[in-house]
């Protein structure tokens, strides 16, 4: 247990060290709430609302739950890899397996992300079970984010994140006219536990391996700064089912997405809570620093979607189509309609999904004006997802175009 709390630790602080010049409550990062990332949903350019099922229902739209549709998760793992295109030219990975030489790989990496906020790597566990209208899962998401205040190069810095949750959903259906008209509603509670780092550079990231005598677990505990908190974000969701296979969703998410957080001056008093709760004994012995409590509300956003999936009867078996046009954040868009010339596009997601054979599924969306596409193959118990894809980083369309590869494998059921 002491070696997999370790383990997590030094994951949680693998971008950290002695960098720690601000409090942690001026930089919430990043202001959202935990949500996974589904490769179906990103290869259809983050449209879905109207159309997804089984796990990313709990995350999506939890009225899609009261299809009743078994899924059963035991896990699912994905993998989401950002700037894969630059990486690959840069020539990082030959430099790894030649001389295995971390120092420079941090200078190396910085030299590809351009200023401003940003992604590098984010991998994705989940357990979940649903059907009968019921849903459960338990999710772990890693993040190391890039972040800059100044938007200069040499100032960007990383951010690692660890997400935990756990979620319970319900979902209904009001047949309303049989076979013309029916109303979807769901909700999802989460309880959901976010810690993550300080910020850091590439010169202090290269310290941390480069302290003669020093180890660097102890200097992370020591003096690596570390914020942690809970909060119970709920989305409620609701679908209009129409003729012809044709659907219009509406989903509010992140209420009462407030985090009672706690900065820890030094990550070794919160490993020592951690190790308290399995009852251990504690790894950090040295004086425990200041605590301090705050707590950060995350907004609501209020998202619309429309889906049409036709019926094909027995036809469906063979194809099966489906398209998904959603508008997100909308309320933000009502308080500022002329925020920028790109608003309404800012906030518009459209994907298409083509099931064949009820084997593989061949996707392509838009996402912000940036492409996307993706596959997926099911065998019964092993279902594989992948997409590639675009995505702005930016403030503005075009400030900080961003490609990524995601990968998610699934052992169960989930179709």
């Amino acid at each position: 247990m002491k070696k997999l709390l370790i383990t997590l630790l030094l994951l949680v602080s693998v971008a950290a060290s002695l960098f720690a010049y601000t409090s942690f409550p001026d930089f919430f990062y990043p202001s959202t709430s935990f949500r996974p990332i589904s490769p179906r949903v990103e290869a259809m350019g983050g449209a879905g609302l109207a159309t997804v099922k089984g796990a990313d229902a709990f995350f999506w739209n939890p009225a899609n739950l009261s299809s009743k549709q078994f899924t059963l998760n035991l896990p699912s793992v994905g993998v989401s890899l950002y700037n894969p295109k630059a990486i690959i030219d840069s020539g990082i990975i030959e430099k790894i397996q030649e001389d295995g030489n971390m120092q420079t790989i941090p200078i190396d990496y910085f030299k590809i992300v351009t200023a401003g906020d940003g992604e590098i790597l984010t991998t994705d566990l989940a357990f979940s079970l649903s059907g009968g209208g019921f849903g459960f899962g338990v999710q772990v998401q890693e993040a190391l984010h890039t972040t800059s205040f100044d938007g200069q190069l040499a100032n960007d810095k990383i951010i690692a994140e660890v997400n935990l949750g756990a979620a319970l959903g319900l979902g209904f259906r009001f047949n309303v006219i049989p076979k013309w008209l029916s109303i979807d509603v769901g909700a999802t509670a989460r309880l959901s536990y976010k810690a993550y780092t300080d910020r850091i550079g590439a010169s202090e990231l290269i310290s941390l391996f480069n302290e003669d005598g020093e180890d660097p677990l102890d200097t992370i505990l020591t003096e690596q700064r570390l914020a942690a908190g809970v909060a119970m974000p709920i989305d409620i969701g609701v679908n209009l089912n129409l003729p012809i296979g044709l659907r219009v969703s509406a989903v509010a998410r992140d209420i009462n997405a407030t985090y009672s957080m706690i900065d820890y001056e030094h990550a070794g008093t919160w490993l020592n809570e951690i190790m308290a709760l399995v009852d251990a004994e504690d790894l950090y012995t040295d004086s425990p620093g200041t605590q301090n409590e705050f707590t950060v509300t995350v907004p609501w956003k209020l998202d619309f979607g429309i889906g049409w999936t036709p019926h094909l009867g027995s036809l469906s078996r063979l194809l099966q189509p489906s398209i998904a046009l959603d508008f997100v954040d909308m309320a933000k868009l009502l308080e500022n309609p002329e925020e920028n010339q790109n608003a309404f596009l800012d906030h518009m997601r459209v994907g298409a999904e083509l099931k064949l054979f009820s084997m593989v599924d061949l996707r392509a969306g838009l996402n912000r004006g940036y492409m996307s596409v993706g596959v997926g193959l099911d065998l019964f118990v092993f279902h594989i997802d992948a997409a590639y894809y675009w995505r702005e980083a930016g403030t503005d369309i075009g400030d900080k175009p961003m490609d990524a590869l995601s990968l998610r494998f699934n052992l169960g059921f989930d179709r």
